[in-house]
C-alpha cells in the first residue's frame, strides 16, 4: 500500500469547487462590457445589467449620489456603483482587493470611456496593517473563512490598510459618501477608519451589516459592536430598504436576536446625527 496519504473526500470536494469556481470567474471576465438598463456598459453579474440587483439599495444610492462630492467604495467588487458615480461625474476611490475583481473594475470603467475621476486601490481595509488571506471570487470573498461556504483553498494573500491612512475627511463644504460592503468584516473595517468616523464633517455611511447568525461564525463577525461603534461616534441609524426607518438602540437590540429580521434587512445607512435625512434624499414616509 502507498504510503502516500489519502485525501479525505472533504479535501476532495474542497479542491473541486476551488477549481470549479475559478474556471467559472475565468470565463466571466473574458466576456465583454453590455449595455445594461442603467445607461452604462458593464461586466458583471446579470442582475446588475438587467435592474434586478438591490433595487431598493441601487435606487437610494442613486439618490444620494445626487447629494454628495466625493465617494469612497470599500469592497468595490466589479464595480457597480463606482459606474452609478462616475455616470455623474463623482469623485471616486475604489477600495478592492480581489485581484479578478479589480480587473472587472478596470475593464469596465475603460468600456465606458472613464478614467481621470476614479482612483482604485487593490488592497483590502481593517484595522491593522499587513496581509491577510481572503477566500473565493467575485461577490461573495472575504476574509472571513468559511463566508458564502467559500472554498478553503480558494484564496490569496492581499494587502490590508487602515482606511484612514489613505483617505482623508472632505473639506467643510462638501459631502462624502461611504459605501462598505465588506462580506463580514465591516466592524475590522471600521476600526481602522476612524479618522473619518469622528471627522467634523462626517460622511454618510451605506454599510452592510451581516448578524452574529450569519453564513459563518467565524468569531469575527460583530453586529451589535458595528452599530454601537457607529451610534458612540455620533450616527443616526436608518435602514436603507422600505420607508428607511430610523433605527434606536432597542431597535438594534432586537435584530440581533431575530436572524431572520437580520437577513431581510442587512443594509443600513448612518448619517451626523445632527443633520436631516430629507436633505439628502427627501421624505422618508
Amino acid at each position: 500500500m502507498s504510503e502516500q496519504k489519502m485525501s479525505s473526500p472533504g479535501a476532495v470536494v474542497d479542491r473541486f469547487r476551488t477549481w470549479n469556481r475559478s474556471r467559472i470567474a475565468r470565463r466571466r471576465l473574458a466576456k465583454d462590457a453590455v449595455m445594461t438598463v442603467h445607461g452604462f456598459k458593464f461586466n458583471g453579474l446579470v442582475g446588475m445589467q438587467d435592474g434586478t440587483f438591490e433595487p431598493e439599495e441601487t435606487a437610494l444610492v442613486n439618490q444620494l449620489f445626487d447629494s454628495v462630492d466625493l465617494f469612497l467604495n470599500v469592497g468595490a467588487n466589479s464595480g457597480y456603483y463606482c459606474c452609478f458615480a462616475q455616470q455623474k461625474g463623482i469623485k471616486t476611490i475604489a477600495v478592492e482587493p480581489v485581484p479578478s475583481n479589480v480587473t472587472y473594475i478596470a475593464q469596465n470603467m475603460a468600456a465606458n470611456g472613464w478614467g481621470e475621476s476614479i482612483t482604485v486601490l487593490p488592497v483590502a481595509a481593517g484595522e491593522v496593517t499587513g496581509f491577510i488571506d481572503i477566500y473565493g471570487v467575485g461577490t461573495g470573498a472575504s476574509v472571513v473563512k468559511g463566508w458564502a461556504n467559500n472554498p478553503v483553498n480558494l484564496k490569496q494573500t492581499v494587502p490590508v490598510v487602515r482606511l484612514e491612512t489613505l483617505v482623508h475627511p472632505a473639506p467643510d463644504g462638501q459631502t462624502m459618501f461611504v459605501l462598505m460592503d465588506v462580506e463580514g468584516f465591516e466592524y475590522h473595517a471600521l476600526k481602522g477608519a476612524a479618522g473619518l468616523i469622528n471627522a467634523h464633517n462626517k460622511p454618510v455611511w451605506f454599510i452592510e451589516v451581516i448578524g452574529d447568525g450569519g453564513p459563518v461564525d467565524a468569531g469575527t463577525v460583530r453586529f451589535m459592536d458595528t452599530f454601537k461603534m457607529m451610534m458612540d461616534a455620533g450616527y443616526a441609524v436608518y435602514s436603507a430598504t422600505g420607508n428607511m426607518p430610523r433605527l434606536e438602540w432597542d431597535d438594534i437590540v432586537r435584530l440581533n436576536d431575530d436572524p431572520a429580521a437580520q437577513a431581510a434587512s442587512r443594509n443600513y445607512l448612518f448619517l451626523d446625527k445632527d443633520k436631516n435625512i430629507q436633505d439628502l434624499i427627501g421624505t422618508t414616509d
